[in-house]
């Protein structure tokens, strides 16, 4: 993947280069004679600053304010070229002609010449600032449930990773260029409509603009909340048209992948053998007793139970449906959308009961947004959002259920005994997974969230002065949720067989059972924001000023707090500036500034001032620059500060925390306690404060052949500083409870992202487009308080953040004298042929906690992410592929599962991963085997984080693909609908990894699996 970036970037210096060496063709001398004219657009406007050239050679000019220009031509046969940023190239022959006016129209870009940026708008041409979009036609092909799955590889810029599958709780992790902080908050600030909201409540369908903003210059705005970047997102409004309906509809299957596989039974009873004989035991069962366990005679006394298949069922269901109307006049444009998300979840259930268990997710969504003209220079708009969700799961929560699949083995007991109850065993083992899953009773989850947002805009061009405006904005959100919890405490016997006698089946009642009990649990919140702008933007000639002054404030209160500190609302208020000036669309200048704060922080230090400077150069419109192949080159760069004040740690850390029930004194010789005493619990930080991130960013953005094909390259340098930790070189002794914290910690986040796109449409109506992405994102530790190790390998600083440590195997044990001639482990007591051999890093003789290095890259999120795909399109027929894909990630096969019986013997079910691959005592040949041997218990030199289970989570995605036909007008017209697409898509198709197991996104096994959509659906226009 490396060298490919390497070639392309090496691919458009070379291009670059050559624009240089492009010659006029020798041609007979004529007299020069001087073409002007005038360069406007559709709409009669002038054209400022277009390119006018004679084809071929280096001879040049642009427009001036009006549109006019002026260029010597030595040859009849001279060929003009007209070229603008978003307009289509026109080459016209200059022959006898001495006056030519030119008229350019829009080109296919062109919609692409305006894009979001924090508090507004600005044309393409002229950002400078770092930040990256993607069609939502993308988004909206992706057939998941949750808009974060939908984002992964698709943005230059954005880290996405999914843990889970499980209906409602599936939503991926993202982070912009990676992450700088291990303490406080390292997810982006997310805007819908410009307010902060949950980005999985907003129903892609309404989504017009989806923009992340990377760099200083682009967040700066946002100060103290900006330092992980800001994803922005703009919801439809409504356009001056004939009323227009849209209905979209979608059916989709969902297949798991990758469920847990555990050992039969008679393989579980096998092993236990296997590790008494290895520990020096009694072998527990016999050889009849493994026959009976494998053929299936006895299945109540010698169960073999697949509890993966008996709690997950293989396929399940989803749908989502939408209908919305768009249109309006010169007074009013309103957009309205309805829509329905339905998703269950892959959990059996029991048919024989009234109500259901499996996981089930309903959300209705409705939004609508009306823009009004009151007056001439006056639009107020209204945005109304209602999310209303009903969600249905099991009376057990999914990490119990997951939980007791892992810790039932397959012989421990039968899924039911033969009078239907419930089976089970004593103490824990009541906890049979079937049971968990469909007897324990079900929780309703009730979740409403309303959106208002209400803004006004006045046009102050005609009563002061041009170019200025007035904007406002008001939003209130709430949010409620409520959970009905109906459970169960179901009866559950431990079957002891027949009586020897009466030949009855005999029975221990382990618990009896209960009545469904009811009990709620509730909580909400409430948030408001409001904001005032100045805005000025103009044009004096070949100069365009812009500015931006705006005050908002933002408060979030927990109205079901259950302390007295959570119930003080939380507040961000401050002041955005920012000011931009450009000459003739190619020298570009812009200052970026917010100056806000937190009442998280003591007086006197909750406001900061984080500026920002960009700058920008478009070469392409120099009068030099020959445009027929590079038509357009901007390099920009930019440097500045911004915050995060979502730090971690207590609330109003600055306050000094007294426990009144602590310990009190003893006295007297029977040592009878005084009661309670009073103690410092936690000593304020006085000088806490936000984290603040110094970011550097240079990048340039090329388009070849009028558009054709475009490349955008960033690469980034960030520092962050005083990121809160816990004080680890506070030595114990000086009597603090709690150690205290302090803005001490000190990060580094550097790396590359870029975006390749080409796209054409053919003479014979034939479209191709291809695009992918490549995001880079390395961090390191520059300071975390933490001593001086006394091994230098074993520092945390200079090492990646979540950084793992662990030992580094170099194989298996092979017989005594191995053991004997090898550098003592001191992991545990004895060790024996079969177990792992660490190696002894620091060369002193012996294995311990010294020998612990850095291994492997960090779990948390991948330093590499991409993704590419294309579409073609002939006469109705359209088809997409997509893949998506991450390396330079690890993650660890370990825990239960891969390490028999480390929590009690002879419980816990056993990977197939492991039974197949361990190391067998006696076995003619382990030169194969992954895995050490196994005793009867926890080894504790066997269970450690190693390199023995580290795997590579690098992966390439199948990600999702789609086939639609536009059914032709012919036909559609006659259902009166002006257009009507079917199609067929699908998400998580394939994966190519070196995991196989488990999902490669995921961190353990045994957890709820992810799943392959087909989806099928239809949309109608009318």
């Amino acid at each position: 993947m490396k060298n490919n970036f390497l070639k392309t970037v090496s691919l458009c210096i070379a291009l670059l280069s050559g624009i240089w060496n492009i010659h006029p063709a020798l041609a007979e001398d004529q007299q020069t004679k001087t073409v002007t004219g005038t360069v406007l657009d559709i709409e009669g406007n002038s054209v400022i600053g277009a390119n006018v050239s004679i084809k071929g050679t280096a001879t040049g000019t642009a427009t001036d304010i009006d549109g006019n220009y002026s260029i010597a031509s030595k040859n009849a046969s001279d060929v003009l070229v007209f070229s603008y940023l978003g307009f289509i190239t026109q080459e016209i022959e200059v022959k006898d002609q001495r006056v030519i006016n030119v008229v350019l129209r829009e080109s296919s870009i062109a919609l692409e010449d305006v894009v979001v940026v924090g508090y507004g708008t600005q044309k393409k041409v002229s950002v400078t600032g770092a930040l990256s979009t993607t069609p939502m036609e993308t988004i909206i092909s992706v057939p998941t449930a949750t808009f974060t799955n939908a984002l992964g590889g698709h943005i230059p810029g954005l880290i996405t990773r999914q843990e889970s599958g499980e209906a409602g709780f599936d939503a991926a992790q993202i982070y912009i260029r990676g992450f700088s902080t291990w303490s406080g908050s390292k997810t982006p600030l997310i805007l819908v409509d410009g307010v902060e909201r949950d980005i999985n409540l907003t129903n892609p369908q309404e989504v017009e603009s989806f923009v992340i903003l990377k760099d200083a210059s682009a967040t700066a705005v946002y100060g103290v909340r900006g330092a992980n970047g800001v994803i922005l997102i703009n919801t439809k409004k409504g356009k001056k048209q004939k009323p227009k309906v849209m209905l979209r509809t979608e059916w989709a299957t969902l297949t798991g992948m990758r469920f847990p596989n555990y050992i039969e039974g008679w393989e579980f009873a096998s092993l236990m053998n296997e590790a008494s004989d290895n520990s020096g035991r009694l072998l527990p069962w016999t050889e009849d007793d493994i026959r009976l366990f494998r053929d299936g005679s006895d299945p109540y006394l010698h169960p073999n139970v697949n509890w993966t298949d008996e709690v997950y069922k293989k396929t399940t269901d989803q749908s989502f449906h939408n209908l919305s109307i768009t249109g309006g006049d010169e007074i009013v444009r309103y957009y309205v959308n309805i829509g329905y998300t339905g998703q269950s979840g892959l959990y059996k259930e029991d048919e024989s009961l009234d109500y259901k268990t499996n996981s089930r997710l309903n959300r209705y969504t409705f939004r609508t947004n009306v823009d009004v003209n009151v007056y001439k220079d006056l639009v107020v708009d209204l945005g109304l959002g209602a999310i209303i969700q009903n969600r249905n799961y099991q009376g057990t929560a999914a990490g119990t259920i997951h939980h007791a699949t892992k810790q039932i083995s397959p012989i421990s007991y039968p899924v039911r005994n033969p009078d239907g109850s419930v089976a089970g065993g004593p103490s824990y083992m009541i906890e049979n997974p079937w049971a968990l899953t469909t007897q324990s009773g079900y929780t309703n989850m009730y979740i409403n969230t309303i959106q208002g947002t209400f803004g006004a805009k006045w046009d102050l061009s005609s009563l002061l002065t041009e170019g200025l405006s007035l904007s406002g904005k008001f939003a209130f959100d709430a949010y409620n949720f409520s959970e009905i919890f109906r459970r169960i405490a179901y009866g559950v016997k431990q079957y002891l067989g027949p009586d020897p006698v009466t030949m009855e089946d005999n029975y221990s009642v382990i618990r009896e059972q209960g009545a469904m009990g009811s009990s709620v649990s509730s909580n909400g919140n409430r948030s408001i924001y409001m904001d005032l702008s100045l805005n000025y933007n103009r044009n004096f000639g070949y100069h365009h000023v812009g500015g931006l002054l705006l005050f908002n404030r933002r408060e979030y209160v927990n109205v079901q707090a259950a302390s007295e500190v959570d119930n003080i609302p939380s507040r961000h208020q401050g002041m955005v500036g920012r000011i931009s000036y450009d000459y003739a669309s190619r020298y570009l200048f812009e200052f970026n500034a917010g100056y806000n704060g937190s009442e998280n922080f003591p007086r006197g230090k909750r406001y900061g001032l984080f500026p920002a400077v960009s700058a920008g150069w478009v070469i392409s419109g120099e009068n030099f620059w020959n445009p027929q192949v590079v038509s357009h080159l901007k390099i920009r760069g930019s440097y500045g500060q911004v915050g995060n004040d979502a730090i971690g740690g207590r609330r109003f850390l600055y306050q000094t925390r007294v426990d009144k029930d602590a310990w009190g004194y003893f006295w007297g010789t029977s040592h009878a306690g005084s009661g309670a005493g009073i103690q410092e619990a936690q000593i304020g930080v006085q000088n806490v404060t936000w984290e603040t991130a110094t970011k550097g960013n240079a990048g340039f953005d090329l388009d070849l052949f009028n558009g054709r094909a475009s490349l955008q390259v960033d690469a980034f340098h960030e520092i962050r500083d005083n990121i809160l930790i816990s004080r680890e070189t506070v030595p114990d002794y000086i009597g603090i409870i709690t150690t205290p914290a302090g803005n001490l910690g000190k990060a580094l986040n550097r790396g590359v992202d870029a975006m390749l796109e080409i796209k054409e449409t053919t003479g014979s109506g034939f479209f191709y487009s291809f695009r992918s992405n490549f995001s880079f994102a390395r961090n390191k530790i520059l300071e975390d308080d933490k001593p001086e190790p006394l091994w230098a390998y074993q520092a945390t600083k200079g090492k990646p953040i979540d950084q793992v440590f662990g030992y580094e195997a170099i194989g298996f044990f092979r017989d005594e004298d191995d053991i004997a001639q090898s550098p003592r482990q001191m992991l545990m007591d004895i060790v024996q042929p079969g177990d792992i051999k660490y190696k002894d890093v620091n060369e002193d003789g012996v294995v311990d906690s010294y020998d612990r290095v850095a291994i492997g890259y960090s779990q948390t999120s991948p330093e590499i992410m991409y993704g590419f795909g294309g579409t073609v399109a002939w006469k109705g027929f359209d088809a997409t592929v997509y893949f998506t894909g991450a390396a330079h990630r690890s993650t660890f096969l370990d825990g239960t599962g891969m390490w028999p019986y480390s929590l009690e013997y002879p419980n816990y079910n056993i990977f197939r991963e492991y039974y197949d691959n361990r190391w067998i005592p006696g076995a003619a040949d382990n030169s194969n085997a992954k895995y050490p041997a196994v005793i009867a218990g926890k080894n504790p030199n066997n269970y450690q984080t190693s390199t023995l289970y580290m795997r590579d989570a690098s992966f390439l995605r199948f990600q999702n693909a789609e086939i639609g036909y536009t059914i032709p007008k012919s036909i559609s017209q006659k259902v009166k609908s002006d257009k009507i697409r079917v199609f067929i898509n699908g998400t998580n198709l394939f994966v190519w990894d070196k995991i196989k197991i488990v999902d490669p996104e995921m961190t353990q096994t045994g957890g709820y699996p992810k799943q392959r959509i087909i989806n099928f659906g239809a949309e109608f226009n009318f």
